[in-house]
């Protein structure tokens, strides 16, 4: 799926996609890029949930360890989703994502900018198509006021037109003077013939 919000994007931060970590931006453009809108934007609000509240709260052990199932269960099936996660320094356990407190919070803080400015992106992308969409029905409409109207003045014109002739008095002619037509006799059955 191609959208505007595919464009190439500086993150909010300031900095440019080539100083963040080419492969977080690769991993998140993956991520955009390969799923259904649908699937992707639940993935990405799911995904800048765990980072954010690890950013927020970063000796918080309880964001630092996320059950596995339940992660599976909602981004198993959106490609890229698990790669961004493992690029944010979650590593894999029997039953459980857990980020070391050892972690670098780098990347985490690259994906989320990425995230953002996608994010950011494709509100202002939509925004613009429903002004375009907002001036062109306007336009149409403006046109079919427009063709409607003229419609109106051709019917107009025709009724005056129609009524002019209903209206006008027949004048006398040459012909109707003349009983042009009107040379008529009158039928007269043939007589019976008697005899012979």
């Amino acid at each position: 799926h191609t959208s505007s919000a595919t464009a190439s994007f500086l993150p909010l931060s300031g900095k440019s996609e080539e100083s963040m970590s080419s492969q977080g931006a690769r991993l998140v453009r993956e991520l955009w890029n390969a799923n259904a809108d649908s699937v992707r934007d639940k993935a990405v609000i799911l995904i800048s949930k765990i980072l954010r509240n690890v950013l927020k709260n970063p000796t918080e052990p309880k964001f630092r360890k996320i059950k596995r199932t339940a992660i599976d269960k909602r981004l198993n099936s959106v490609r890229g989703a698990l790669d961004i996660l493992a690029f944010a320094g979650f590593q894999v356990s029997r039953e459980h994502y857990v980020l070391p407190e050892t972690c670098e919070l780098s990347n985490l803080v690259d994906v989320v900018e990425v995230f953002d400015k996608k994010v950011k992106d494709r509100a202002e992308a939509e925004a613009k198509l429903q002004e375009i969409l907002a001036k062109n029905n306007k336009k149409a409409k403006a046109e079919m006021d427009k063709k409607e109207a003229h419609r109106k003045k051709i019917r107009a014109e025709q009724q005056q037109a129609q009524k002019e002739v209903k209206d006008k008095i027949i004048v006398s002619s040459k012909a109707n003077k003349i009983n042009f037509g009107m040379k008529l006799k009158q039928f007269e059955p043939p007589k019976e013939q008697r005899g012979g």
